[in-house]
């Protein structure tokens, strides 16, 4: 299997590279810290599969073209999954009027999955088959309290996958969702205690994996998360600010 991820460098995007590293893939390794995905690359590598490191901000993109194209020919035009996984979560003061940090989170999480995913589907059509992957967030379900940005971010992406899936219908390719809840990974690092139903970056990983390889549409967890995230779609704004997680664990405004 050709698989191509972002955010590669560490998290999710680390634990689905080692995962699919089996004798004869490919893994395309892409994210703005080199020195990472080049240890990465040699791990992946000792596990008898080819690496090949994309040291690129996913919110160019000219640059992000370049590297689907350079890495569709080194796949020999087969390239099997894509992930777009690169995000962040940066804290803003939306209240006193400062929108740069907003746009640069947009240019990351929005932007970013579309330069990832659009220049690798006329490869995928043309072979009539290949699947998908933006990876959203339980956040993107209803937007939350001190997460305007985050939320509408994930909220974007989701949506740009199940309108790409209508797109996409009839040729063999896939368009999907991942949205996980609070996962261990080095940006949830210093909120651990006050996260609910944190999981194991490598449980994440073993969920997603599975959740690709059944081609689900949109896919959330862990399953108390999912429990919570129906609850919080379906309240009324006052419950919303009470049950919300991100209300307790707000970066300031």
């Amino acid at each position: 299997m050709n698989v191509f991820i972002t955010g590669a460098s560490s998290g999710l995007g680390e634990g689905m590279a080692r995962r699919y590293a089996v004798p004869g893939a490919v893994i395309g390794l892409c994210a703005r810290r080199a020195n990472l995905l080049e240890d990465l690359a040699k791990a992946i590598e000792a596990k008898g599969a080819r690496a090949i490191v994309y040291a690129v901000d996913v919110a160019d993109t000219a640059t992000m073209q370049q590297t689907a194209e350079a890495f569709i020919t080194a796949c020999g035009g087969q390239v099997d999954l894509v992930i777009a996984n690169a995000g962040i979560g940066i804290p803003h003061r939306t209240l006193q009027g400062e929108s740069e940090p907003i746009a640069k989170l947009m240019r990351v999480n929005v932007i970013g999955v579309t330069n990832t995913v659009v220049p690798f589907v006329p490869a995928m059509v043309k072979r009539g088959s290949g699947t998908l992957v933006a990876v959203s967030s339980m956040a993107g379900h209803r937007g939350l309290p001190g997460r305007a940005a985050y939320s509408s971010s994930k909220a974007a992406a989701r949506v740009f996958m199940d309108a790409l899936r209508l797109d996409l219908h009839g040729t063999g390719v896939h368009a999907m969702t991942l949205c996980p809840g609070f996962v261990r990974t080095p940006l949830t690092a210093v909120l651990d205690n006050k996260l609910p139903f944190l999981i194991d970056c490598e449980d994440a990983v073993t969920l997603m994996v599975d959740a690709i390889a059944a081609r689900k549409k949109t896919y959330s967890f862990p399953w108390q998360m999912r429990v919570l995230g129906f609850v919080l779609r379906n309240a009324t704004e006052g419950v919303v600010r009470k049950l919300s997680p991100a209300a307790r664990t707000r970066a300031p405004e």
